[in-house]
């Protein structure tokens, strides 16, 4: 009897064990977890100063969490899953460069941002740097949400600064006669003045302050006397004795210091400061005249790929995009100025060297964005041929009809 009562104890408290882990299961069915997915193309130290956005946001606590996924090859990716058309397959949310939002706007592939704004009263127009905001509007409606502003200014060794040109930076701005009068000293110890490099966007620059565009209407206009001129002031550098031999490195010149210039990125101020003993600081694009200045930009942007959303993931967008506006400051980290208004005109922004760039309303004025549809054909064509043009290796007359033509022709192929 008494093993008879042992067996039963046994198999219920068995059968006991057994419904309370059914029941977990079933409890953890009924809460499944709530997220919004973020695409992203940062990789590197970029994608670690993101993720930290990312995570200052989860740490609040919300219903729908940020899933972040950095996706190295993302426009092809997104071009797959666009094709597939499966919602399930497509992103919440993704990160992409403002010069991708007309073209995607045309293509059909974008959602406005209509549903999002309205429950979130401060993502407007008074709150952004204005060149992002506008980039992110296609014929009256609102299509993305700017994170920031990225620029390419130009990089100066201090030392050799100070040695070759003491007085050029006085009125804040580099022009191409100072340029070359740095070049007559820093070439007789053979220091390069203003290696090539970024030679595309510093051309786009140099035609914007003549007054010049590579679109006109919409479509690729490279031919024109504003970028002959811009093109020739490169050459003249490279004849003059300013620039490296081409194939040498120019990253390599600045960061060892033999070079006095460096056009760059501001993203890659995180490996100059990694650089001990270069001394450097940052400024404008070198200009023809110091009262007209122009600084190449782009924007990454937070926009929807087409798929349908619940009203709660859009208002967990909304939220998410609140948050960023009010917490990017470490974004500055990877170079990048935020466009939000409440981050860089914080007096104490000013540590970061990019902040110079969005310090006074002649540097926000000096941002230029070229977001129009037909960008990305219009600056392949010109990078095909511009290093041949600065080189000698062909005539600009012949290099930028060639450079149109080859604009022309992909639009005319529908690519």
């Amino acid at each position: 009897m008494f093993m008879l009562m042992k067996r039963i104890v046994k198999r219920s408290l068995g059968m006991g064990i057994g419904l309370l882990a059914v029941g977990f299961l079933l409890a953890g069915c009924g809460s499944a977890k709530k997220e919004v997915t973020l695409w992203n193309p940062f990789t590197g130290k970029d994608g670690e100063y993101f993720q930290k956005i990312v995570d200052s946001y989860n740490e609040t606590d919300p219903e729908y969490t940020i899933k972040n996924v950095t996706v190295p090859e993302m426009y092809t990716k997104i071009n797959t899953v666009m094709n597939s058309k499966k919602d399930k397959d497509v992103p919440d949310l993704t990160v992409m460069h403002v010069e991708r939002v007309e073209l995607f706007q045309s293509q059909g592939v974008i959602d406005p941002m209509t549903d999002v704004i309205k429950g979130q009263k401060n993502l407007n127009e008074d709150n952004y740097i204005a060149q992002a905001w506008d980039s992110g509007e296609v014929d009256g409606t609102r299509y993305t949400i700017p994170l920031d502003v990225h620029s390419s200014p130009v990089f100066y060794n201090k030392d050799l600064l100070e040695k070759y040109g003491p007085n050029v930076l006085d009125d804040e701005v580099i022009t191409v006669q100072e340029i070359e009068e740095v070049t007559e000293k820093a070439k007789k110890d053979n220091i390069i003045t203003y290696p090539v490099n970024l030679e595309s966007w510093t051309s786009l620059s140099f035609t914007t302050e003549l007054g010049g565009s590579i679109e006109k209407d919409g479509m690729p206009n490279l031919n024109t006397p504003e970028m002959k001129k811009a093109i020739e002031t490169w050459k003249h550098f490279v004849d003059i004795g300013a620039c490296q031999e081409d194939g040498d490195d120019p990253v390599q010149l600045f960061q060892s210091g033999q070079a006095v210039f460096f056009q760059d990125g501001t993203w890659g101020i995180a490996g100059h400061k990694e650089i001990k003993d270069l001394n450097w600081g940052i400024t404008n694009t070198p200009a023809f005249s110091p009262d007209k200045i122009s600084n190449w930009t782009s924007s990454h942007q937070f926009g929807l790929l087409k798929k349908e959303r619940s009203p709660e993931v859009i208002e967990a967008i909304g939220a998410f995009l609140e948050h960023v506006r009010k917490n990017s400051e470490i974004w500055a980290e990877s170079g990048q100025n935020p466009a939000s208004r409440v981050i860089f005109e914080d007096e104490g922004y000013s540590k970061y060297p990019q902040s110079y760039l969005v310090s006074n309303e002649k540097e926000l004025d000096s941002l230029k964005i070229y977001n129009f549809k037909n960008n990305g054909i219009t600056l392949d064509a010109l990078g095909t041929y511009v290093r041949d043009m600065i080189y000698g290796r062909i005539e600009i007359d012949k290099g930028l009809e060639d450079a149109q033509k080859q604009a022309e022709d992909k639009l005319k192929e529908g690519i």
